[in-house]
């Protein structure tokens, strides 16, 4: 066996120079250095508050950079200083082992950038006092700092083994870590060598930390960074004791193979844990790891009919991409771990114009699609495959392309069990002037496709067309009526008796649609029509009358009033205006999200465009459940206030004056009889249909209904923003579309499994700080309002009051008293108008100014935030490096003048 290691000298060595270096007031001014630039990276990014998210994404994205220029800070004088003053010679000496000298200097540095990793965990403070980050994506990031500055310590320790100019040990030493953390620099360079080199890198694997998992890769990376770090170290310090040959070789030689060959297994180690997938998920929704839905979905699957998974996708992808292909690929792994016999999942690696290309698109569909590579030198653009198809006996799923904002576990889990069982719920879906099935438009002249809406109720349901012409006939489960008031009266009575028998249904009601305000319920018949398309089309049909209709389904609806609210969590959408509807818990109402329904509960944010109020209409017996509600700092607005028309057509009005109304507004709900909870909503029997017999009060169901009057939040532009994946722009519109289709429906499976996403924390503090200074502004207008409406009633008064003495002088005759009123008024009016515009002047420049003083205190306190945050943080070091800096010098003084003293 051989020698054990001398942990007593390894700790001895560690304490010297753990005390060299903080007794030494240089030391501080690295530490206090490096916490300011870590609160900077952090805090200081115009980003930080434009997200409005209470994370460290800033700092992940720079911390690696730092760390280029903070190591070697940390290990230049290691060893250059141990040579300058000749002291190496005499560390060498001791009863130690080359080994033991070079774990000790490890260690020691490990330890100086440990403290000073603990001591910048006041950017945690920071967040926590600005809002609720996740505590284990914070220790997930924190482990992967330790990580990534352990593993670059052992390569700058190098450098300083070269030299004995400290200067010239920290040039090396960054050279060294920028080797390893800039390997992306190589893209505009050779894109292919940087994709090779990329897994070599430190970015590379600090990227799972950084998204709050601690992969099995990653850590075997830096740890096999630390080991060859070390190894390389010691055979530096031994080369004093190498004999010149050995077998006829340079003994460098032999040392040089050992090396690479280390570094060769180390690195096929790594490779080989990566393609495991093996992973902890820290973040507090456990994003990264299968949800308990899913692994009890896979243990439920047949033996005898099992789902087979054929993911073609591109072994290599654009950096926009590689996130998403990382934890497609980890899923597929794991459903295929637990699946058992059950699930069998292929991976085909594929790129553009091969074999299994060709099989994708022939088989299945799956064609590559074009994504920007910005970080190419190249063409710009590359063909990538990220399609699945899945299989179970006949029935078949096919995913095109799986884009940035689509969880992998969802829909991999969707199309699982949409396939493993043969019979699907029928959703019918009516066809009103929305035309959410597409078809020819007359007015474009051309043919556009279904909503995506449609699409995806297609991946769970059985979608049928309703056409509501006639009675309904159909079997259904649910249906689905979008924009009911574009419907006629006919149209209306014909989907009425499904809807009051109890058919489960869903209405999607606006008083003001903005992808087409030609529809309007205020609007007439056929306005949507371009009137030079009207030749030869059939008249447009008369609307019904949406207000009884809903009405006798015990739903009270404005079909004109449209809803405000100030509340915008989104600092970079501050252009938009308060009739973009942002509901969410920072808007003040508790109840903005009804927590104890599964359509509403977990969610976190929706964006309604234009939307109108629902309540309860009178006399009405049945249960009013609010799923979706506004803050207290709304109001609302007649359809005919908002819509303003010219020579251009209906334009929308931007310039209202927003009065708050001391109520809330509830803009979704779900109305159902109080006995409904003894009848499934949607109970399935022994196959019979589950269209009520008009006949029959036996088949009579109790009413159930969900209404959100909002067509917009379900429009294209919400499901693109889904696929982009964009971190700050992560709502629950399709979610909430999807589960109250679901609730309805009877079947939940998928409800808390949609829900599953990281959480929106956004910065509390800064919110609520900015909510009170847009209430002062909607007060300061609404005074400025009240003012100049004072000023001109006032003004009309006193034009009133000098008409009615002109009319009451006995000296002059009726005909006079006529002339000389109407030519006061005239002079008047003139002077009214005057005043008018004066009066409207003063009050647009109050408002403006109100709005400029909100503008000025919102970036002041962010500047305020920003300015404590950066440097208050280092000030603490700081304090202590100069407390040590006086301590020295008064014992130096107290040296120098015992020193004379013993010479006098």
């Amino acid at each position: 066996m051989g020698r054990q290691i001398n942990f007593g000298f390894v700790f001895a060595l560690v304490k010297r120079d753990l005390w060299k270096y903080f007794t030494n007031p240089t030391g501080y001014v690295f530490i206090t250095l490096f916490i300011f630039l870590g609160a900077t990276a952090a805090f200081w990014q115009s980003s930080f508050f434009q997200d409005n998210l209470a994370n460290l994404d800033g700092l992940n994205e720079l911390f690696p950079y730092l760390l280029i220029f903070f190591v070697p800070a940390l290990t230049m004088s290691v060893w250059a200083d141990e040579k300058r003053q000749g002291t190496d010679e005499l560390l060498l000496t001791l009863p130690a082992t080359s080994f033991e000298v070079v774990l000790g200097k490890y260690l020691s540095t490990l330890g100086i950038y440990t403290v000073s990793l603990f001591l910048s965990l006041s950017h945690v403070v920071v967040l926590a006092w600005l809002g609720s980050p996740d505590l284990g994506l914070m220790i997930a990031n924190y482990f992967g700092y330790w990580l990534a500055g352990a593993a670059l310590i052992a390569v700058s320790l190098l450098a300083s083994q070269l030299t004995s100019n400290a200067t010239i040990a920290f040039i090396l030493g960054a050279l060294f870590c920028a080797l390893l953390t800039g390997t992306d620099w190589l893209e505009s360079l050779s894109p292919g060598l940087a994709a090779w080199l990329a897994p070599l890198g430190v970015i590379h694997h600090f990227q799972d930390f950084a998204r709050g998992v601690v992969s099995f890769s990653g850590l075997l990376y830096f740890l096999s960074l630390v080991g060859v770090g070390v190894y390389l170290n010691v055979l530096l310090v031994d080369n004093r004791h190498w004999p010149r040959e050995a077998d006829g070789y340079p003994m460098w030689s032999h040392h040089a193979a050992r090396a690479i060959a280390v570094v060769v297994i180390l690195a096929s180690s790594v490779v080989i844990a990566g393609r495991a997938g093996i992973r902890l998920d820290f973040t507090a929704e456990r994003l990264h790891s299968l949800s308990s839905e899913t692994r009890r979905l896979l243990g439920e699957l047949p033996e005898d009919r099992p789902v087979f998974i054929q993911a073609y996708i591109s072994p290599e992808v654009p950096e926009s991409l590689v996130q998403t292909r990382a934890n497609l690929l980890s899923i597929l792994r794991e459903v295929d771990a637990i699946g058992g016999s059950s699930v069998q999942v292929l991976i085909e690696e594929t790129e553009p114009f091969t074999e299994e290309a060709r099989d994708a698109r022939e088989k299945f569909g799956i064609m590559a699609r074009q994504v920007p590579d910005l970080g190419s030198a190249q063409a710009g653009f590359k063909d990538v495959f990220m399609g699945l198809a899945f299989t179970s006996g006949a029935e078949e799923q096919v995913i095109p392309f799986f884009d940035r904002g689509l969880s992998a576990e969802y829909e991999i889990t969707r199309s699982i069990r949409v396939v493993a069982r043969t019979e699907r719920k029928r959703i019918g879906v009516v066809d009103t002037e929305a035309r959410v099935f597409g078809g020819f438009d007359f007015q474009s002249m051309r043919s556009n496709p279904p909503w995506s809406v449609v699409e995806e109720l297609r991946k769970q349901y059985e979608v049928v067309q309703i056409t509501p012409s006639a009675p309904l006939q159909e079997e259904l489960d649910a249906m689905l009526v979008i924009l009911p008031s574009s419907l006629s009266q006919e149209e209306m009575d014909n989907l009425a008796p499904f809807v009051e028998n109890g058919g489960p249904t869903l209405f999607l009601v606006d008083p003001l649609p903005v992808i087409n305000i030609g529809l309007a319920p205020s609007e007439q018949a056929g306005a949507n029509v371009n009137p030079f398309m009207r030749q030869g089309q059939p008249p447009p049909k008369e609307k019904g009358n949406i207000q009884q209709f809903l009405s006798r389904l015990g739903v009270r609806w404005d079909s004109a009033g449209v809803v405000w609210d100030s509340y915008n969590p989104h600092p970079d959408l501050a252009f938009l205006p308060p009739e973009v509807v942002f509901v969410g818990p920072g808007n003040d109402n508790p109840t903005a999200f009804n927590s104890d329904h599964p359509a509403s509960s977990g969610l976190q944010e929706v964006v309604l465009l234009y939307p109108g109020a629902i309540e309860l209409a009178a006399g009405s017996q049945a249960e009013f459940v609010p799923l979706l509600e506004s803050g207290p700092v709304s109001g609302r607005f007649s359809y005919f206030q908002m819509v303003q028309r010219n020579f251009l057509g209906a334009q929308l009005n931007r310039n209202l004056p927003h009065r708050p109304d001391p109520r809330t507004y509830v803009l979704a709900a779900q109305i159902r009889e109080k006995e409904a909870e003894k009848f499934p909503a949607a109970e399935e029997s022994d196959g019979e249909s589950s269209t009520p017999d008009e006949g029959s009060d036996s088949s009579k169901r109790p009413l159930n209904l969900v209404v959100i009057a909002d067509l917009d939040f379900i429009s294209e532009q919400f499901f693109q923003i889904r696929q982009a994946g964009a971190e700050n722009l992560n709502f629950d519109n399709v979610t909430f579309f999807l589960n109250s289709m679901d609730v309805l429906a009877g079947d939940e499976s998928f409800v808390e499994l949609r829900k599953k996403r990281v959480k929106h924390r956004t910065l509390d503090r800064v919110e609520e700080q900015t909510r009170r200074f847009v209430e002062q502004r909607l007060e300061d207008e609404k005074q400025a309002e009240d003012d100049a409406a004072k000023a001109l009633a006032d003004a009309q008064q006193r034009l009133d009051e000098r008409v009615a003495e002109l009319q009451q002088r006995p000296d002059l005759d009726t005909q006079t008293k006529r002339i000389m009123a109407r030519n006061l008024q005239e002079v008047e009016n003139r002077r009214l108008d005057v005043l008018k515009a004066n009066i409207e002047a003063e009050k647009e420049a109050k408002i403006s100014a109100s709005k400029e003083e909100m503008e000025e205190s919102i970036r002041r306190i962010r500047g305020s935030i920003q300015t404590l945050a950066v440097l208050l943080p280092p000030i603490p070091v700081f304090v202590l490096g100069v407390f040590i800096f006086l301590r020295r010098q008064r014992r130096e003084r107290e040296g120098a003048a015992a020193a004379r003293r013993l010479r006098e």
